[in-house]
């Protein structure tokens, strides 16, 4: 049995049987019609996890029992606690440990810094990065050489701020025996050289050729990297996430035994790859099943690649030439397995992020909507990244989730303008698909793009990235809905809409404690000051 790694506790004399009263200086309730700024009350009392009343200090002392607790967060707005409606939760917590390389602008730079974690380590250690964005470098298609020549004796290999594709280098091809002979697999491809060796360069699914050869942490190493991802997102004020799978088994058995334990710090909705479809059906594991830390999410589907990678799936091909990105899971296949999800019990979760992939799992998703209606499923499109304007309308009037990440709006914004300048008006269409009566539900894709909380809101209001560059100003949200996404929204998305993402008696003692109210827009310097989750302080500055 593996033993919770030792963590300090930021709430070691916490009692469950102990109410509590935490008291602010304004609560934000997110109830339907109250206004920004609307004045609700400074408290919120708490029982056995939920929350038993809101309002004034005065007032809901009135309900708790005596010798409840007192916790004050003065200069503090209280939210319901947020959601990140997508993550990978293992890699976020093992890649915080990598060469940190989406801030480097050069091939150059990223190569000093791996050198330099390379000289710590013997030869023949891998050294793994990750973050990098070609785009920022200024290459479109790189080449595995200065790699070599700079790291001949340590095996590397670099993922993509997307993931979607992969670096490596000759040692690491070596490692996993990948040479000029070795074939594409379905759904990836190894970017070869004219005289058919490997260039270094992995798209899609051939990232998993290398990946494979890279050791395995131990199950002390994997549950301490859960912790420390998981303190980290609670420190930005999330207390529940959805986890998108596209990890080994080994990290879903380790998220789940973790995220159980009492003193894990989030909730956790975890989605399994729909390859495992057979498995799940054999074992009856479906949508819902666990308890309110650790939930069977869905069955997660990849229709197509990424943009920083121009593996998106677009209906035209991109600006200046006649590629359209790769389809990973074909019309034809998604039509079955999504019918197989469905009759599993479990929630068919798509990544599609080109306007063709959104259309192809819309249409999956139509075809087979009496069947989830009457199962009581809600499908998600995750990303939905460029919609065309009929699957705008489509996507909302079928009722289903957009999960969505503004934050990857900022550095995606070079790209548009420049590779789909002539359907810029696709671009993340978040208002237009809220309109149309989509639940728009805001995460990070973390570690994709960083789970910054408060950045992803000002990309929501301000749809500002990369060179200054604006993209469809028009789409842009209210601080208050942007709120909402990350908490009424990614809440309904998952079936909790009735206990989570608003504060209201009943609802679980989730709570976000700011430094300012954040549905007002004032996002300089805004800062979570503390995390509760069940009415346990799960972070504190």
């Amino acid at each position: 049995m593996t033993h919770a790694p030792t963590v300090p506790d930021p709430d070691p004399t916490f009692d469950p049987l102990r109410d509590r009263l935490f008291v602010a200086d304004a609560v934000r309730t997110l109830e339907d019609g109250v206004p920004a700024g609307a004045a609700e009350g400074n408290a919120v009392a708490v029982r056995g996890g939920r929350i038993l009343a809101v309002g004034t200090a005065a007032d809901v002392a009135a309900h708790l029992a005596p010798g409840h607790e007192r916790i004050d967060l003065p200069g503090a707005t209280l939210t319901p606690g947020f959601h990140d409606a997508h993550v990978h939760l293992g890699y976020h917590g093992l890649e915080r440990a990598q060469v940190a390389l989406a801030d480097t602008t050069s091939f150059e730079e990223a190569i000093a810094r791996l050198a330099a974690r390379a000289a710590t380590l013997p030869a023949g250690t891998w050294v793994e990065g990750a973050g990098f964005a070609l785009q920022r470098w200024g290459i479109r298609r790189p080449d595995r050489a200065p790699l070599d020549a700079a790291l001949p004796d340590h095996p590397v290999l670099l993922r993509s701020q997307d993931h979607h594709s992969a670096l490596v280098n000759a040692a690491a091809l070596a490692a996993a025996g990948v040479d000029a002979g070795t074939p594409d697999p379905g759904g990836g491809e190894i970017v070869r050289r004219d005289d058919r060796t490997p260039t270094g360069e992995l798209l899609e699914r051939a990232v998993e050729l290398v990946a494979a050869a890279v050791p395995a942490p131990s199950d002390a190493a994997l549950a301490a990297a859960l912790y420390d991802g998981a303190t980290h997102l609670a420190s930005l004020g999330i207390t529940t996430v959805h986890h998108m799978a596209y990890e080994p088994a080994r990290n879903h058995r380790a998220i789940a035994r973790e995220a159980s334990r009492p003193t894990f710090p989030l909730r956790v909705w975890a989605c399994l790859m729909q390859e495992d479809l057979e498995a799940a059906e054999t074992l009856g594991v479906a949508t819902g099943q666990g308890g309110d830390r650790y939930e069977v999410g869905g069955a997660k589907f990849f229709v197509d690649g990424a943009l920083g990678s121009l593996t998106a799936w677009m209906e035209a091909p991109y600006l200046g030439g006649d590629d359209a990105g790769r389809v990973v899971t074909g019309p034809d296949v998604l039509h079955e397995r999504v019918g197989r999800a469905i009759a599993a019990g479990l929630t068919p979760v798509g990544h599609a992020i080109g306007d063709a992939a959104v259309g192809a799992l819309l249409d999956a998703f139509e075809a087979h909507a009496p069947a989830w209606r009457a199962a009581g499923l809600r499908p998600r499109v995750e990303h939905a990244q460029h919609v065309a304007p009929r699957d705008v309308a489509r996507l909302g009037g079928l009722g289903l989730v957009a999960s969505m990440q503004p934050l990857h709006l900022t550095f995606d914004a070079p790209t548009i303008h420049r590779e789909l300048a002539d359907r810029i008006d696709r671009a993340y269409p978040v208002r237009s698909l809220a309109a149309a009566g989509a639940t728009v539900a805001f995460g990070s894709d973390t570690p994709v793009a960083p789970p910054d909380v408060v950045a992803t809101l000002r990309a929501a209001t301000e749809r500002r990235g990369l060179e200054d560059l604006v993209v469809g100003p028009d789409e842009a949200l209210t601080p208050l809905e942007a709120v909402r996404a990350y908490t009424r929204g990614a809440a309904a998305a998952i079936g909790r809409g009735d206990r989570s993402g608003v504060l209201r008696p009943g609802a679980h003692a989730d709570l976000t404690a700011w430094s300012a109210d954040p549905t007002a827009g004032a996002f300089d310097g805004l800062h979570a000051v503390a995390t509760v989750l069940g009415g346990r302080v799960a972070y504190r500055t």
